[in-house]
């Protein structure tokens, strides 16, 4: 179970940090003070929830914190590919914090359901703090889409490119079938994934933002519903596109782009340059 256990908060503590950094980036950048400031705090929470997850996997191995999440080498890194993309321009970051929040809410909602009481209870303590980054993500998308013509557009465009790759934050994490069996994941990804590509769709159609999501939704609903084990297996030896993986899987075995590559290299700088810090 230990395997399983590690690789879960592994996978979901990467994704935090990941997304947590690209998230920060905005800090001193962002169209206005308030979304300055916004952008800083959510960014502050995400690597905050990093932390706390790569704690319980400290207590598990006893290992150390602040080695897992700053003193691996890229490929170690378990997080989905969408977090790693650089931030582009405003559309497409609320675009990405519009999906990944509404994915992150699905998963947090199974994880207070884990049979494993560290998870459970910490789960709670971070829905409870995600409730607010998903609001603000909310309150922007509707104010995009609603709003003038032209950064409406940015946003369907910015919609189009980050939706397919937002999938893979429900590629089935390394061990998932033990995880699942043990009750530490109530419910698989393929099933969240279901749930929301159809929440995803719906929303947007209701916005009134028609983008490529429309016509990919059922066909991206049918193949997670429907992944088998081979398949996931197969992900991890040859080129996603040659087994009929969809856009965005990968990340969670280890295959990352060169945006990672540049982005870890920042990211874990000051670590590397003066070992055993404390983060």
């Amino acid at each position: 179970m230990n395997d399983a256990l590690v690789s879960l908060l592994t996978g979901l503590g990467d994704d935090e940090l990941v997304l947590g950094h690209r998230h920060s980036e905005w800090t001193g950048y962002a169209p206005h003070i308030e979304e300055d400031v916004a952008f800083s705090s959510i960014a502050q929470d995400e690597i905050g929830h990093a932390a706390a997850y790569y704690s319980l996997v400290a207590e598990v191995t006893g290992g150390n914190a602040d080695a897992l999440a700053l003193g691996r080498p890229a490929d170690d890194y378990r997080h989905a590919l969408l977090c790693e993309r650089p931030n582009g321009d405003w559309a497409f970051t609320l675009a990405r914090h519009w999906l990944y929040d509404h994915a992150d809410a699905l998963r947090l909602e199974t994880l207070e359901e884990s049979s494993h009481e560290g998870i459970a209870a910490l789960a709670r303590k971070i829905r409870r703090e995600e409730r607010y980054h998903l609001i603000h993500a909310d309150t922007w998308i509707k104010r995009v889409a609603h709003g003038p013509a032209e950064g409406r557009s940015k946003l369907i465009d910015a919609m189009a490119r980050a939706w397919p790759e937002a999938r893979g934050l429900f590629e089935p994490f390394d061990g998932e079938e033990e995880a699942v069996y043990e009750g530490l994941l109530a419910t698989p990804s393929a099933k969240l994934a279901t749930r929301w590509i159809k929440h995803t769709a719906e929303t947007l159609d209701e916005l009134g933002l028609p983008t490529e999501i429309h016509g990919r939704a059922d066909e991206s609903a049918e193949f997670v519903a429907s992944s088998s084990g081979d398949l996931i297996e197969d992900t991890t030896r040859g080129a996603v596109e040659e087994t009929g993986a969809p856009d965005g899987f990968g990340g969670r075995r280890g295959r990352h782009s060169d945006d990672f590559t540049e982005l870890w290299d920042v990211m874990t700088g000051q670590y590397r340059a003066h070992p055993g810090a404390t983060w």
